[in-house]
């Protein structure tokens, strides 16, 4: 018999046993008994599925917009937080007042820690350079304004919240199921924000401001889903975010405030979508992108872009019938190469500009603009291969491995979130050298107590298998190509 406490375990089957007629463990945060089978375990909440062509009227028509696939009413997780009678959306002319002055105290004692912890925590993890937050001086005031924000807010930061805890005290499970009742919460309103967004008419400031939280609140959602190893959650997150976009385009009026976030918002969206390809093969949308121009919060976009091209190119070359690029004066490995050095030029501008606590804060952020640059040199060549015997690749590499573990083990981890791109890279180089892998193990460590483990104890697995690999393959992309159908294999390099 279990001696877990209620607080330990769902208050329902989960869909998967559900569907087999098998009595669930209801174990959080999923299930042993899926676990055991090699089954996925979707978990205990609500489930929407995006479904194509269900608006057929207003500014979301032909687009695709969330379907419950929750129980029928009456037979719904009673610990799970009702929405209630949800008051209308507020449409404010600009957005509330900075971070510092929300009204923490007004809210239950749990919230108002949920809330800190995001802007204290999760804020920072979420961002390039914790400087530059627009996570608390865009996002975090908009939940003042919509309860779907705030629960999805709130969704984020139990999870984070609940890592504190070690998995067998009370804590733990206390908080993960919070952080599924928040969820669950705010996909109920999402479900219920689009609907309308897609039968009712409304002004264009509604639309634009409803449009907004919508996303701020799904792109929240995919963050809270890039936490859980092994969730294939953050696709379906993806998938509804791409269409949000698609049906803001053309909006003939969008406040400025609006704008900015909006623009911060899409550039999430596209920066996620770009990790997301790198280990995409078998659904692979080869259509160029053009990144959002944003500024303000556009911190290694110029890499991001960088490694899109590289990505797309590599598909586009591995089809079956490889497609004909246009002819280019320098070769492709040359124009890219001009690019990343452009890239790089323009991050130190940007370390110029940027203002850090200390001399030492700043040399680290130009130690992570030289990892990008070693790193993306890196993929360009394994990615686009016939070019490679231009550049001795090894020299990229070293250089990530002199630098990398200063990186991982400063006094505050302020990069530590930066560093799973250039440690990667730099791993797929080290076949037969035993004494650099652990120094990528080691600092994979590193990352991970002070960042969070996302899906990278996956990602050093993934590593760790190419290592053991015989020379069967030319490159890790060939191998996780050419195994693309193993979930294990499914990772994601952030």
């Amino acid at each position: 018999m279990s001696t877990r406490s209620p607080e330990q375990t769902a208050a329902k089957d989960c869909p998967t046993c559900q569907r087999r007629r098998i009595k669930c463990d209801r174990g959080l945060p999923t299930c042993r008994k899926c676990g055991k089978r090699n089954l996925e375990c979707p978990g205990y909440g609500l489930r929407l599925k995006w479904v194509q062509g269900v608006a057929s009227r207003g500014n979301l028509r032909g687009r695709a917009i969330p379907a419950s696939t929750s129980p029928p009413e009456g037979r719904r997780d009673s610990n799970a937080l009702t929405t209630g009678n949800r008051p209308p959306v507020r449409f404010p002319s600009i957005f509330p007042t900075p971070t510092s002055e929300l009204g923490l105290q007004a809210r239950p004692v749990h919230e108002s820690r949920l809330l800190s912890w995001f802007n204290e925590r999760v804020a920072h993890r979420l961002a390039w350079v914790p400087q530059q937050n627009a996570w608390r001086h865009m996002i975090l005031p908009m939940a003042e304004s919509s309860e779907t924000v705030m629960s999805s807010i709130m969704a984020i930061a139990a999870h984070d919240l609940a890592t504190e805890y070690a998995p067998t005290d009370p804590g733990h499970g206390t908080f993960q199921q919070m952080s599924k009742n928040y969820q669950n919460k705010s996909l109920a309103l999402l479900a219920q924000e689009l609907n309308g967004l897609s039968i009712s008419p409304a002004t264009p400031l509604e639309t634009s401001t409803t449009s907004a939280y919508t996303l701020a609140a799904v792109i929240i959602l995919c963050n809270n889903e890039f936490m859980k190893p092994q969730s294939a959650g953050w696709r379906v997150h993806l998938s509804a975010a791409r269409e949000i976009i698609l049906a803001a385009q053309g909006r003939p009026y969008r406040a400025h405030q609006l704008a900015c976030i909006e623009e911060f918002l899409m550039l999430e969206f596209y920066e996620a979508s770009v990790w997301a390809d790198l280990t995409t093969f078998q659904n692979y949308n080869d259509t160029p992108r053009i990144p959002p121009t944003c500024a303000e919060n556009a911190v290694f976009t110029d890499y991001i872009r960088i490694i899109d091209q590289i990505t797309r190119l590599e598909r586009l070359k591995s089809r079956p019938t490889p497609v004909e690029q246009p002819p280019s004066k320098c070769g492709p490995i040359q124009d890219i190469h001009s690019q990343i050095d452009a890239a790089r030029d323009n991050m130190m501008q940007l370390s110029a500009a940027l203002h850090f606590p200390s001399e030492d804060d700043k040399r680290g952020f130009e130690l992570v603009i030289w990892m990008y640059y070693h790193a993306t040199i890196i993929y360009s060549y394994q990615a686009l291969g016939e070019d490679a015997a231009t550049y001795d690749i090894s020299t990229s590499r070293d250089e990530i491995l002199r630098w990398v573990p200063f990186l991982s083990e400063t006094r505050d981890g302020m990069f530590a979130q930066d560093l799973v791109w250039p440690l990667f890279t730099a791993g797929s180089e080290l076949r037969g050298d035993p004494a650099s892998q652990q120094v990528i193990r080691e600092c994979f460590g590193n990352v991970m107590r002070i960042s969070r483990i996302l899906d990278r104890a996956r990602v050093l697995a993934f590593l760790e298998r190419w290592w053991r690999e015989p020379v069967a393959y030319t490159s890790w992309i060939d191998m996780a190509r050419k195994q693309s159908s193993d979930p294990q294999y499914d990772i994601l390099v952030v």
